[in-house]
């Protein structure tokens, strides 16, 4: 048993670092900006090893990365939150579609989210054609990087269409892994816009227009980190919990469940 909590303490600490380091690497885009892995190793924490480790890992890595190169205290306690709940939520979940065996109808939900997806993008478009978008400084060409966001959110959407057509010729992990890490997605976007207009008028005293348009500028980066976060785990993720198994203590996953399919 002590042994086994060392190990969790070695295993959360190394997420944490991932999710810090994977901050750092930031892949520039052409237009300026850039995309970074923080929620990947974050997501990847809470398949692998349980909600509570990944939402840990992402949390704490997500917020040292601001508050460490930034200074920012703010940053620091509002990924440590939004990181914390991203995480859990994605290792909860995902553990109960498959250890308690739920049926899910999973080309509806894949439906249901690249609509959501589609409804995002266009409100990108329709923000940034509108002057309701406040874009970072870093990013040279605004036009060629919403071209880029939109183009990247349209083509994940057309994806999630056609997997959910295509979704009984997927095994049960596939698409459990999918949904969770889409839904992951629209949960960042959701929680990345409440927390920009709260604090922004709790804190920053903006009134309600100065807010929201802090929160939907926050749309982009979301859409953009989120539907690249989703594709690198939905194609490394099978595999690496494959590799490791054998040797992850703290693999909870019902592997008659698992490879039961439906």
């Amino acid at each position: 048993m002590k042994d086994k909590r060392v190990y969790k303490i070695v295993i959360t600490a190394i997420f944490i670092a991932l999710c810090f380091v994977g901050t750092m690497i930031q892949i520039p885009l052409p237009s300026g900006g850039m995309i970074h892995l923080g929620n990947f190793f974050c997501i990847l924490a809470a398949l692998l090893c349980g909600g509570l480790i990944g939402g840990i890992a992402g949390g704490v890595g997500c917020g040292l990365y601001d508050l460490i190169i930034y200074s920012s205290v703010r940053g620091f306690f509002t990924y440590l939150v939004l990181k914390f709940i991203m995480g859990f939520f994605v290792g909860f979940l995902f553990r109960f579609i498959i250890n308690k065996d739920k049926k899910i109808k999973y080309n509806v939900a894949l439906y249901i989210i690249s609509a959501v997806i589609i409804i995002f993008t266009s409100l990108t478009i329709f923000g940034f054609k509108t002057g309701r978008f406040n874009l970072s400084s870093s990013i040279k060409n605004k036009e060629m990087y919403i071209a880029i966001v939109c183009t990247v959110g349209y083509l994940f959407s057309v994806a999630l269409i056609a997997l959910a057509i295509f979704s009984a010729k997927l095994r049960k992990q596939q698409k459990c892994v999918l949904f969770v890490c889409s839904l992951s997605v629209l949960i960042n976007i959701f929680l990345e816009f409440i927390s920009k207009v709260i604090l922004g008028m709790a804190i920053d005293s903006l009134n309600i227009d100065g807010a929201l348009l802090r929160g939907f500028s926050s749309l982009p980066a979301c859409i953009l980190t989120g539907t690249i976060t989703v594709a690198f785990i939905s194609i490394i993720y099978p595999k690496l919990y494959n590799a490791t198994k054998n040797i992850n203590y703290l693999n909870d996953i019902d592997e008659e469940k698992l490879n039961n399919e439906e």
